[in-house]
């Protein structure tokens, strides 16, 4: 692959546009009106992997007849867009955002008392304003012919656009300011971008295929992800067939009732791809922790220990004791990162404040001043943006600082252990609630906390976690890190104006409450949040204590995890496994990373570093072909199941 064109080029750029309006209709489409698989849900998205095999089969055809390819760096600059592109589509962005902004009116009835308790409280500017036929035009459908009414929607998501650019702005800055300390202090091992740097990696000989393609482990890898996914699809056309499912996964294992179940999926190859380039100290804490975790809700269920549910919200996990405790490791880690990093922050600083200083910031995407005066310009708007929507500046300080936590823990996570997906243990929205107390919210205060649900995000992290990996990719990319930011930003922005603009097409042509979505985005999933939110606006409480004591009693835990690791030489356990523990999808994690681990560790044992080496293109092309399988499938689903699709990829 050559590399005559350093950095970023016209054409990547514009190709990365392309292919992050292609992601926003595909995985739109396939999720909300195919009902088939997620496609962008992961932190590496299916949909840009399978966009990346196609740019390198294309790269090997140009390469045949001596035509110009893409480089590595635009190929990195891509990718890069794709990150954070794929956000904006369906449950990163646009499903949860008009599900929620577009629920209060149409699902109001005199029984839940939502005009009641809702709407005097809710900013025009931030929510929609109909009368009751438009909003049954949205949800049920009338036909895109019939015009969809634009400027209803414009204000309200112009201002939840700037409020997204803002938070993309932010995390960009904290990435910049923690990139060092990630990346060459510490050396995170950051998989997701390992993966894609050995596919970048082998330019391969003068008009043939890339080595890796010529790798026979590789081609085994595919052929047994083929196999399984061609097995499956058989069953969808001839049922009578004895064919099992594999995908997404086999069957669930419960070591008791009432325990957290274990998802039995061994031929999860994306994660297990992924987990093959994580550190085997993590992958054995990441499932060893799980295990641990449910051992400690065993006991607690034994004792009789528990907290009550009415402070927790559907994304938090069960039960409410563990799910604090995961919280309180992960706000510990955070800070402890801080901490580590003081010699590191204190260069920053210096450089924010004294641009001719020795401190070198030519690696980072941004200056340090920029990162700084920036960052703390971007937290001024979203503090003034929440608190205008009618956050208390309490309210707001905390939500904020619950956020980031939960933001900066979520990118330290995929960035050291290779999880493709994450749900944190606690949204900061139950958070604020619980550490606040609802006695003292008023209904605007408890309406703008709702209203902030529109960018859940499955707990996920946001664009952190993407933001980080767009660092990574401006440290393989060499020259051109400066202007990657401005090529990133404006894909984010057309991202969300294509996701926008083709979700609502779609809900007006076939009815929002007839697309599918997991979440459903356009009723269950907003109603559940409202219904939940109410009840504790009419049975207010104080401060949850005993919430707040669990979360230091995991910060405790964790203190002493990580002390023991910092101090001992021989202690193997990795305390992020602590953290990841109670995350809600950690059991689909379980299976794929107790495998990943047991074959590392026996690689590692009999070959060392070399024989690990050459065992990776095995697992890169097992990622290929349940990439390829779950497109195939997607494809399939368009074509002969319309609308009774089927899910191969999940969690």
């Amino acid at each position: 692959m050559s590399d005559q064109r350093k950095g970023l080029t016209l054409r990547a750029v514009g190709l990365g546009l392309l292919i992050v309006v292609l992601i926003d209709v595909w995985a739109t489409y396939v999720e909300l009106y195919s009902r088939a698989s997620r496609l962008t849900m992961d932190h590496f998205p299916i949909a840009l992997f399978a966009v990346l095999l196609v740019l390198l089969s294309l790269n090997s055809v140009l390469r045949k007849f001596r035509l110009s390819e893409l480089s590595r760096s635009e190929l990195l600059v891509i990718l890069a867009i794709g990150f954070v592109g794929a956000k904006m589509p369906v449950d990163g962005v646009a499903g949860y955002l008009l599900g929620t902004i577009s629920s209060f009116y149409y699902f109001a009835t005199p029984e839940n008392q939502w005009s009641e308790f809702y709407h005097p409280y809710l900013p025009a500017w931030l929510v929609p304003q109909g009368a009751d036929a438009i909003w049954r035009h949205f949800f049920e459908g009338v036909g895109a012919e019939r015009g969809i009414p634009w400027m209803m929607w414009a204000l309200p998501l112009f201002w939840w656009a700037t409020f997204i650019g803002a938070t993309f702005w932010v995390s960009t800055c904290i990435i910049v300011v923690l990139r060092k300390q990630w990346v060459e202090h510490e050396r995170l091992a950051f998989p997701l971008a390992a993966v894609a740097s050995r596919m970048l990696a082998d330019p391969g000989e003068e008009g043939g295929f890339p080595s890796l393609m010529r790798n026979l482990l590789f081609w085994v890898g595919i052929g047994i992800s083929s196999i399984l996914f061609f097995w499956q699809i058989l069953s969808w056309f001839y049922p009578g067939l004895p064919l099992g499912d594999f995908f997404p996964w086999i069957s669930q294992f419960q070591f008791w009732r009432g325990s957290r179940s274990v998802v039995i999926n061994p031929f999860q190859f994306f994660t297990l791809g992924f987990a093959y380039f994580a550190p085997v100290e993590v992958l054995f804490s990441v499932w060893f922790f799980y295990l641990v975790n449910v051992g400690e809700g065993a006991i607690f269920s034994r004792i009789g220990y528990g907290l009550t549910e009415a402070g927790n919200d559907q994304y938090c996990s069960t039960p409410p004791s563990l799910a604090w405790q995961g919280l309180g490791a992960m706000g510990f880690m955070v800070l402890w990162g801080i901490w580590i990093a003081r010699r590191h922050l204190k260069d920053v600083f210096r450089k924010a404040v004294d641009p001719g200083c020795e401190v070198d910031d030519s690696g980072e995407i941004i200056s340090y001043r920029t990162a700084v005066w920036g960052g703390l310009l971007g937290l001024a708007y979203m503090f003034a943006w929440l608190h205008q929507s009618g956050m208390e500046y309490r309210t707001t300080l905390l939500f904020l600082t619950g956020s980031f936590i939960i933001y900066i823990g979520m990118a330290r996570i995929v960035a050291e252990s290779g999880v493709p997906y994450t749900w944190g243990s606690v949204s900061a929205q139950s958070f604020v609630m619980n550490a606040l107390g609802t006695t003292g919210m008023s209904g605007y205060g408890m309406a703008s906390l709702l209203l902030s649900y529109s960018l859940i995000d499955y707990v996920r992290g946001f664009l952190m976690p993407p933001m980080a990996h767009v660092a990574r990719f401006g440290d393989m990319m060499g020259g051109g890190r400066r202007r990657l930011l401005l090529a990133v930003g404006v894909g984010a922005g057309v991202s969300l104006v294509a996701s926008f603009i083709y979700t609502l097409g779609l809900a007006y042509s076939n009815g929002a409450y007839n697309t599918y979505g997991w979440p459903p985005f356009f009723g269950g999933d907003p109603k559940g949040v409202f219904s939940n939110t109410l009840s504790k606006v009419r049975n207010p409480f104080p401060t949850d204590w005993a919430r707040i004591l669990n979360a230091g009693a995991g910060a405790v835990a964790m203190g002493a995890l990580t002390f023991l690791r910092s101090r001992l030489l021989w202690w193997r356990i990795h305390p992020i496994g602590f953290v990841t523990s109670s995350m809600i999808n950690t059991n689909f994690l379980a299976v794929p990373f107790f495998i990943g681990w047991g074959v590392k560790s026996i690689i590692l044992r009999m070959g060392g570093a070399r024989l690990y080496r050459r065992g990776m293109p095995l697992f890169i092309g097992l990622m290929v072909g349940y990439v390829a399988g779950v497109c195939l499938c997607s494809v399939l689903d368009m074509l002969y199941f319309p609308a009774q699709g089927h899910v191969v990829h999940t969690w």
